[in-house]
């Protein structure tokens, strides 16, 4: 079997793995880059048309975005992906279809290419084998609700491919699964350097906690941008539990752009969610995705929002747009207000700037000068560089890693000894 990477070696973004063997295949992803432009897999056409299957880890656009893409080019591959996956990624890929234009101004893709792909995808259940040209499992990846890795059998030899992990128990989901065997593994190494540690949970909330009760003291708003799939629902339902339990005073949750929709979705599926969210819906008919703490603006001026210090949680996660960039120009220039980042902030983005200690944005083509306060809260759905080592070495069988999602080596370093590694470049092809 040969493996070749049209994205997603050496750096973060634009996922797109394909497995082949013979007239036989099967691309792992099919994800774009966003940033100042958009990049895309290197697959040419004509590659695309022979692609018969494409398994979707989870609903995040660096892992789902080219879909409409492949399908307006007439390619017409089966797609296969758990229901939660299904869901979520009709929002992001209807979103980013609206968004979405050419440097001409033309859409490189439609609406119908978007229904297209959402009619033909093929909902699978976790540890339930299916076969398209080879078989595949899918298993509980923890990073987002309904992510799944993706184990590949063919004659009688396991490849593994992780997608996106987390190894934490978080408010909503169980950790990913571990101790499963493969001969081969295709992990992420989003946090491939070794000082890429996230702490504990506990101590990232105390932080915020703290900023977030010293600025409601002084009468400021708290702005929170956070991507609407994921991150947002962890934020929320942890604002929730700590404002139920008294540690913030009770204060509006206001919830923007697309995480109210996600919401909904998250609370559809929530038999993927982990046991207490599960004991929470059905046994006490307390719904933490619809808590009375949460509202939503009530008209386009926002004027209840900014009435009286408040909380709100909205799109964009790297403030690229959506209504966070409606709230920087209007409460950016006073520094009782602060604004908190719980993602990362990619290269050449405002939210990368901001952190940097930038103090004017522009926006709309307009100066926004921000004295707002800055902070940076880590949380992730991602595993760190000791947790990647620890689920590396418990896959049992193992001998060959091919490292991706990533732009460090570290991790290369401290599994050599046991292990054949591979960090491929976008293009290369091996044999496994």
């Amino acid at each position: 079997m040969q493996v070749t990477f049209y994205g997603g070696a050496q750096e973060v973004g634009r996922a797109a793995i394909l497995l082949e063997e013979g007239e036989r295949n099967l691309l792992l992803e099919c994800g774009i880059k966003l940033g100042e432009t958009t990049e895309y897999p290197l697959l040419h056409d004509d590659e695309l048309l022979r692609i018969r299957n494409i398994t979707v880890s989870h609903a995040h656009l660096d892992h789902s975005g080219y879909l409409p893409h492949v399908y307006s080019k007439k390619a017409r591959p089966k797609i296969f992906l758990t229901k939660p996956t299904r869901d979520l990624m009709g929002i992001l890929l209807a979103d980013y279809q609206r968004i979405h234009k050419s440097k001409n101004d033309r859409r490189l893709f439609g609406a119908k290419d978007v229904d297209d792909v959402m009619r033909d995808a093929q909902m699978m259940e976790y540890n339930e084998q299916f076969e398209s040209d080879f078989k595949i499992t899918f298993h509980s990846a923890g990073h987002i609700i309904g992510s799944a890795m993706t184990m590949i059998e063919d004659n009688g030899k396991k490849t593994l491919f992780s997608g996106d992990i987390c190894m934490r128990k978080t408010r909503v989901l169980d950790p990913c699964e571990r101790g499963l065997s493969a001969d081969n593994l295709i992990v992420e190494s989003t946090y491939g350097g070794r000082e890429d540690i996230i702490p504990p949970y506990k101590e990232s909330y105390q932080k915020m906690i703290t900023i977030i009760n010293e600025t409601l003291k002084n009468g400021g708003h708290v702005l929170i941008p956070s991507f609407a799939v994921g991150r947002a629902q962890e934020v929320l339902l942890a604002l929730d539990d700590y404002m139920r339990s008294g540690a913030i005073p009770q204060t509006k949750i206001f919830i923007e752009g697309m995480i109210g929709k996600a919401m909904k979705i998250y609370r559809h599926n929530a038999i993927y969610a982990n046991d207490d969210i599960k004991r929470r819906i059905l046994m006490s008919e307390d719904d933490p995705f619809n808590s009375p703490n949460f509202h939503h603006p009530r008209s386009k001026t926002r004027e209840d929002v900014l009435k009286e210090p408040s909380i709100i949680v909205t799109t964009s996660g790297m403030l690229s747009g959506g209504p966070v960039l409606f709230y920087l120009q209007k409460i950016g220039n006073d520094p009782k207000n602060t604004i908190i980042f719980v993602g990362y902030q990619a290269e050449g983005t405002r939210g990368n700037a901001l952190l940097a200690g930038s103090k004017i944005l522009t926006i709309d083509d307009n100066e926004v000068e921000i004295k707002m306060r800055v902070e940076s809260v880590k949380l992730s759905g991602h595993a760190d560089f000791n947790e990647l080592v620890q689920f590396i070495r418990s896959v049992k069988g193992l001998k060959k890693v091919f490292l991706m999602h990533g732009e460090k080596t570290d991790l290369k370093d401290a599994i050599e000894n046991d292990y054949e590694v591979v960090v491929p470049r976008v293009l290369e092809t091996y044999s496994i």
